[in-house]
């Protein structure tokens, strides 16, 4: 299945739907549109992300996940929720110590909105967004430290780069 992302927002909450194999490659407008509501308030009910047709995820989009849900949660005192996730999400969420942060509904969930809205993939990411969304993972556990600590020199490399030219 191609990469697909959706959103929609209504009186329950703001969703995002996750659909294939998920890569940075929708990291730049998914990060400015979920950031850009929360900081607009009123903060919604629910923060939810559908993962039941979702078959990977990279490292970039498990750090907006979890950035998404640093802010949701200095916002509302909630978790993100993370909806119906495939095993393979499951695994992939566990394995970087992310699902300990959110609330995972494996059952029923609350209601989501009729209609989504697609989300297109417009602009390669940043370093910064890269950078950023690896420091989220890096700050879980000294194990994702190790495990992105070069990927993070070499993206620091480039936003220090970027800055003096």
């Amino acid at each position: 299945m191609a990469e697909a992302i959706f959103y929609q927002e209504d009186d329950s909450g703001l969703f995002i739907k996750a659909e294939g194999h998920i890569t940075a490659a929708v990291s730049v407008d998914l990060r400015e549109l979920i950031l850009g509501r929360l900081a607009r308030g009123p903060v919604p009910p629910l923060l939810g992300v559908d993962l039941s047709k979702c078959d990977y995820m990279d490292s970039t989009f498990m750090g907006l996940i979890v950035g998404f849900h640093k802010r949701y949660k200095s916002l509302s005192g909630k978790s993100l929720s993370i909806l119906r996730p495939t095993e393979e999400c499951i695994k992939l969420l566990s394995g970087l110590g992310i699902l300990k942060l959110l609330t995972v509904v494996t059952g029923p969930v609350p209601a989501s909105p009729p209609t989504w809205q697609g989300l297109r993939a417009s602009r390669n990411p940043s370093p910064e967004i890269l950078l950023n969304a690896h420091r989220n993972l890096s700050e879980l556990s000294p194990e994702n430290a190790k495990l992105f600590s070069t990927l993070q020199g070499v993206l620091e490399q480039q936003v220090e780069k970027k800055a003096e030219d």
